[in-house]
Parts: structure tokens; C-alpha cells; sequence
């Protein structure tokens, strides 16, 4: 039987895009929750679609919402409406991807605060935890107390997804700079899922991971096989003080709901 940081039972979620929806089910009896993203340049329609497609198939779906990607107050309204009909009670809250805004909503504090958001049937927001900075947020910490905060006001519970890494060290030490300034949250510590090195790398450019050279080599990579599948597992076990974690599937679906499969059979056994 595995054990992980101390709790015998690791809950996993899944991240998909809106394109994927429809193959979803292969996660069945694996993870209940599926966090659907919002890319940037993309219709709200196509996330309300995906996230249909994601509860008639037995999930739990939570929306990502990226600022930057509304047009209008209304397009936010509207959106939000859509997820009330469909009983979603939990979402992401994120700037977005892209350097500008679409419309009225540069960040996700500005979600929070908006009206509709109060009315939305919402009880749980997730927000964006970064256990290497944010290049694009030098007052990240502040912005996450800020959001934390609001959101306690509100009577809406919180929690923190964090951004995946190549080191367990620094989430380890991000998990426990959220305790000593007080922040309760529970924390669901992002993962990357098997894939390539080389596919690693290429996203650890576009999600502002740090993957220099002498990280990977720290941790035990030989950059001489970028090619060959990373494995999750010792990452996951060398994480202290969550036993919450959400997977990104880089390296297919396909890959990612076999390993972790077996990674939870493991943990059952």
C-alpha cells in the first residue's frame, strides 16, 4: 500500500479542454470532479457545451473562468446564468491567459466582486496558487490574500489550485508560507501527468514553470532522455501537506487515466 504526505487516501481532479468533453469517461470511478478550461479567443458557449457534455456523463463539472476572456458584463452574467441552470456550485477564478483584457475584467478579483457573482448559486471558488511566483503578478501574495479575504465576506468557502512544477520542494514550501500567513484554504496541488520531457518543457514555457536546466537536473532528470515518460509518482510523494491533487493531463488523456488508475488502485490495495 503507497501512503502520500502522511494521508492515505490522495483525491484527485481533472483538468481538460473544452474540446475534450466528449472523452471524459474514461475517467469514471477515477476522479468525480472535472475543471473545464476557458482558452483565450474562445466562446463562453464552447465551455458551457464542454461542461454539459461533462455532468451528462456523471461529473462534476467546474468552469474555469478567465477574466480576461469576457467581452461585456453581460456576456459574464449570461455565462454565469448558464452555470446556475446547470447546478454548478464551484468554479475556477483566473485571469486568463491572455496579456489583455477582452473587455471590463483584467483579473479575478474583479469576478469576485461583481454583482452577478454574489447571485450566482456559487459556494466554492477556487483560486490560482503559484509555488514559483508569478511573472505576471509580482504582488501575488498580497492579490491571493485580497482574494481570500473577499471571498470569506461573502460566505464563500475557498480553495487553492495551484500551478504545477517540476519541484516538490517548492510546493511544499508554498503550502506551508499559506499556513504561516494564516490562509486555511484547502490546497489542491497541481500535477503534471505522464508525458515526455520534451512536452513537459514546451508547457512549462507556456504556464511560466520554471524548468531551467538545473531544476530537472535536481530532481533527478536526465535532459538525455527527453523523450521517455515522467512519472508522477515522486513528485506526489515527495509533496508535504495536502493530500489534494489535480492532474494535468499533457501527455493525453489516454496516458493520464491509465496512470492514474493504477495509482489509486495501488492506494486502495
Amino acid at each position: 500500500m503507497q501512503h502520500h504526505n502522511n494521508f492515505s487516501q490522495p483525491e484527485w481532479t481533472l483538468e481538460i479542454v473544452p474540446s475534450h468533453a466528449d472523452r471524459v469517461t474514461i475517467f469514471k470511478d477515477i476522479v468525480r470532479e472535472i475543471f473545464v478550461t476557458m482558452i483565450p479567443g474562445s466562446s463562453t458557449l464552447d465551455s458551457i457545451e464542454a461542461l454539459e457534455i461533462v455532468k451528462d456523463a456523471g461529473f462534476t463539472p467546474v468552469p474555469h473562468i478567465a477574466a480576461r476572456n469576457f467581452e461585456s458584463e453581460a456576456e459574464l452574467k449570461c455565462f454565469l446564468a448558464k452555470t446556475k441552470e446547470l447546478g454548478i456550485r464551484k468554479v475556477l477564478l483566473l485571469a486568463g491567459g491572455q496579456a489583455r483584457a477582452e473587455g471590463p475584467f483584467s483579473e479575478a478579483l474583479d469576478i469576485i466582486k461583481h454583482p452577478s457573482f454574489a447571485t450566482s448559486g456559487i459556494q466554492t471558488a477556487c483560486i490560482a496558487g503559484h509555488p514559483e511566483g508569478n511573472p505576471e503578478d509580482p504582488n501575488c501574495w498580497k492579490n491571493l490574500e485580497k482574494k481570500v479575504q473577499r471571498l470569506r465576506v461573502m460566505g464563500i468557502d475557498t480553495e487553492i489550485v495551484t500551478q504545477w512544477s517540476f519541484s516538490p520542494e517548492s510546493v511544499s514550501n508554498f503550502l506551508a508560507a499559506l499556513k504561516a500567513r494564516g490562509i486555511e484554504a484547502p490546497v489542491r496541488v497541481g500535477v503534471a501527468g505522464p508525458a515526455s520531457l520534451k512536452t513537459l518543457i514546451k508547457y512549462a514555457k507556456v504556464c511560466g514553470v520554471n524548468a531551467a536546466t538545473t531544476v530537472m537536473k535536481k530532481q533527478g532528470f536526465n535532459m538525455a532522455r527527453l523523450l521517455v515518460s515522467n512519472n508522477p509518482n515522486k513528485f506526489v510523494s515527495k509533496v508535504h501537506g495536502s493530500h489534494l491533487f489535480h492532474l494535468y493531463p499533457f501527455g493525453g488523456l489516454q496516458k493520464c487515466a491509465t496512470w492514474l488508475e493504477n495509482e489509486v488502485a495501488g492506494v486502495n490495495a
